[in-house]
């Protein structure tokens, strides 16, 4: 969506009839009714919220084309992420050792605590074994491989994940034959580029996230000096009430809490991952509004830099430098690019600017079943993009003696320029809250 497009969404956001919600806050006595704009006018985006079994059953043959590049009789996955990548099996991570094994053909098995053993049976994935807990009497890693072994891997060549000293030890115990391989980057290097199935999900989230934005703009222009944790609790009611009536289906959903999010103004504004503070919103502050949220287990952001009152000509250079770094960010972004010169053309915006002083962080990094993974849009990274993968595009400009700004967005790589995943606007003049 170009700017005039991103003007035209926010004008039709604030225009349309709004819907209510009750905002409990506590601190305003009594139960209010916050209106909050129909940021996006219309439903979500007719997507699903998570992806097909038959997704799945492709990714497995996928990831046994690799392994048989590798001559990989078998890979076992003990990563939560890469587990729910490959077999789709969402659970709660523990300190109990939940893995998939992939071996040359067929379909994968599942090695799982005993509490998942009714769950499991749910999914498409029949082939599994249980245990009963951790840490049990013998090493669950081993156990695990002991089972690996006793299904004919026993002598074969097995990929691992993070194949640390004392992780090896115990597979060795498990397998004592087998020749153990380290295949760290298969998968997640598979994860960097994603389909046009994955990328719908994040299209769907990206709503959602667009929306919790406004949410927190419209709390903050009705109520004007308000503190973080009431923004953060506000935005979260109206984003998490409007999930629950049009989600489809909620695995691998998740918001930010309703505390300890990122929404500082003020000075506080120029600590990237700024604490939260008791402090109270006021006239010429500047304000950023930083939220994720995850639909179908991939992570989507959005981040808004507003400023409360009319800003100065200062704010105004800080912003610029802000928004040609994170535009220039955008049309860099695509094929044949290398991550480590995205961000220096991004970052040479704000040096040119004067502020070299007030950058603080990269110009962006990967998202999807992370909310952070690699590639990383940032010196030293010289992955070559491709088509399909997927980063934040978020320089900011820091001055702790004013505040600082920073908008991020979720961007898809393209053959010519990045695709913005975002619709909330961007440039200054729609970025002015009066309280």
């Amino acid at each position: 969506m170009d700017f005039a497009g991103r003007r035209t969404f926010l004008r039709s956001a604030a225009g349309t009839a709004a819907f209510t919600l009750a905002s409990r806050l506590s601190t305003f006595g009594r139960t209010r009714k916050l209106s909050v704009s129909a940021a996006i006018n219309e439903t979500a985006p007719n997507l699903p919220d998570r992806l097909p079994v038959d997704w799945y059953r492709r990714k497995i043959a996928q990831v046994q084309q690799e392994m048989a590049k590798r001559e990989l009789d078998a890979l076992l996955l003990l990563s939560p992420v890469n587990v729910i990548y490959t077999t789709g099996y969402f659970h709660l991570p523990t300190e109990r050792p939940l893995a998939a094994l992939i071996s040359k053909s067929g379909d994968p098995a599942l090695f799982v605590p005993a509490l998942e053993s009714d769950q499991v049976k749910l999914w498409w994935v029949k082939d599994y074994e249980a245990y009963f807990d951790y840490p049990g009497p013998v090493n669950r890693v081993r156990w695990i491989f002991e089972r690996i072994a006793s299904r004919g891997f026993a002598k074969a060549r097995i990929g691992v994940e993070e194949p640390t000293p004392s992780r090896l030890q115990q597979i060795k115990l498990g397998a004592p034959d087998a020749e153990i391989i380290a295949a760290n980057e298969l998968v997640e290097a598979m994860r960097y580029v994603k389909d046009e199935d994955e990328i719908n999900i994040m299209r769907r989230g990206m709503f959602f996230n667009d929306f919790s934005i406004q949410a927190g703009r419209d709390f903050v222009q009705a109520h004007g000096a308000v503190s973080e944790n009431e923004i953060l609790k506000a935005a979260d009611d109206a984003l998490a009430d409007r999930m629950a009536r049009e989600l489809k289906d909620v695995v691998g959903v998740s918001i930010d809490p309703p505390f300890g999010g990122l929404v500082p103004f003020g000075k506080r504004s120029a600590f990237p991952h700024a604490v939260p503070s008791k402090d109270r919103l006021k006239a010429g502050d500047a304000l950023i509004l930083s939220y994720t949220c995850q639909v179908g287990g991939y992570a989507v952001e959005c981040e808004r830099s507003f400023i409360v009152g009319k800003p100065t000509d200062y704010a105004k250079r800080l912003y610029d430098a802000m928004l040609a770094a994170h535009d220039v960010g955008v049309e860099n972004l695509k094929e044949g690019a290398i991550a480590e010169e995205v961000d220096r053309k991004a970052l040479e915006q704000v040096r040119k600017a004067g502020f070299e002083k007030f950058l603080r962080h990269r110009t962006g990094h990967g998202i999807g079943l992370e909310g952070h993974e690699p590639p990383w849009i940032a010196d030293g990274d010289k992955t070559v993009l491709k088509q399909g993968m997927t980063f934040s595009c978020e320089p900011g400009v820091y001055d702790p003696d004013w505040g600082g700004v920073r908008h991020s967005d979720t961007v898809v790589v393209r053959k010519d320029k990045g695709e913005v995943l975002n619709k909330y606007p961007t440039r200054l003049e729609d970025m002015i809250i009066e309280i």
